[in-house]
């Protein structure tokens, strides 16, 4: 009776091991410049688009005036909290 366990668990292991070998060898499903290509494409797309709204709001509004832009806080400064 422990042969044969032994033996299917053996078996198995094998079985396991070739299926690792079969699987493990292939090439990946994508080509490493087609996937590059494509994330070329989505980053110019992005900036096309952040591009084009920030020069919708920087065009002119009635009476010839421009609406001014707005700059960022630096990262860490302080900030007016008082209530």
């Amino acid at each position: 009776m422990k042969k044969t366990i032994l033996l299917m668990s053996a078996g198995l292991l094998v079985f396991i091991a070739v299926l690792a070998f079969y699987f493990g060898g292939k090439p990946a499903a994508e080509n490493r410049e087609a996937m590059y290509a494509r994330a070329k494409v989505f980053q110019d797309s992005i900036a096309n688009t952040i591009k084009s709204s920030m020069d919708q709001a920087a065009t002119p509004v009635a009476g010839g005036q421009v609406v001014p832009a707005v700059t960022p806080t630096q990262q860490g400064a302080p900030t007016n909290t008082t209530k």
